[in-house]
C-alpha cells in the first residue's frame, strides 16, 4: 500500500474544512493508494498571496520531515502557492509535490485553448458566469484548490471540456514520481 500525505498548509480549523476534505479524498481514492490529509494548524487561516505562501512554508516544511520520518512514500502540498515545496524536497528523499506546479505541468499538455480561472475567479463567479465564460476553452484549469466541487458542474454543463483540479493533477503526479516496485 503506498500512503501518501495530503498538506493543509494553513491554521483553519479541521471542522471547518472536515467535509470538503472528506469529499476530496473519496473522489481522489484510488486503489492500492492510503490517502490521507493533515493540516499544520499553524501559519494563515488561508493562502492567498505570496506573503501568506512565505508564512505558511516553514509549516509545511516541518510536516513533510515528519511525514518522511513516519513513512509516508510521498507527500502533496495543497495549494497552488506550493509554500514549503522546493524547501522541503532538500530536505526528505520521498517524493514532494506542490498543486499549483503539478498544474502548470499539466496546463503545458492540456488540449487547447486553455482558460485558466484564478481562486478570486472561482469565488466570485456563479455557475452560469463560470460555464459561459469557458464557451471557447478546450481546457479549464482550477488554479485554486478547494474547487474540487466544481469539477463535476463543469463536466456536466459541458462534457468534452477538460477539467484541470490541482489535486488530481498533483496526485498524478506524484504516483508518476513513486518508483516502481
Amino acid at each position: 500500500m503506498v500512503k501518501v500525505l495530503l498538506v493543509g498548509p494553513t491554521s483553519t480549523p479541521w471542522a471547518s474544512i472536515a467535509p470538503e476534505i472528506d469529499a476530496d479524498l473519496v473522489r481522489l481514492a484510488r486503489p492500492g493508494i492510503e490517502l490521507t490529509y493533515r493540516c499544520t494548524g499553524a501559519g494563515p487561516s488561508e493562502i492567498r498571496t505570496a506573503r501568506d505562501a512565505r508564512a505558511a512554508a516553514p509549516f509545511v516544511v516541518n510536516m513533510i520531515v515528519d511525514a518522511a520520518d513516519e513513512g509516508f512514500d510521498a507527500v502533496i502540498v495543497d495549494c497552488t502557492a506550493d509554500p514549503g515545496v522546493s524547501d522541503a524536497r532538500a530536505l526528505v528523499e520521498i517524493p514532494v509535490v506542490g498543486a499549483g506546479e503539478a498544474l502548470r505541468s499539466a496546463i503545458a499538455s492540456a488540449p487547447q485553448p486553455v482558460c485558466e480561472l484564478t481562486g478570486a475567479d472561482l469565488r466570485s463567479m456563479d455557475v452560469a458566469a463560470l460555464v459561459s465564460q469557458l464557451r471557447d476553452a478546450a481546457t479549464v484549469a482550477l488554479g485554486g484548490t478547494g474547487f474540487s466541487h466544481v469539477v463535476e458542474i463543469l463536466t456536466r454543463a459541458r462534457p468534452s471540456l477538460v477539467v484541470l483540479d490541482p489535486l488530481q493533477v498533483a496526485l498524478d503526479a506524484c504516483l508518476a514520481r513513486l518508483p516502481d516496485d
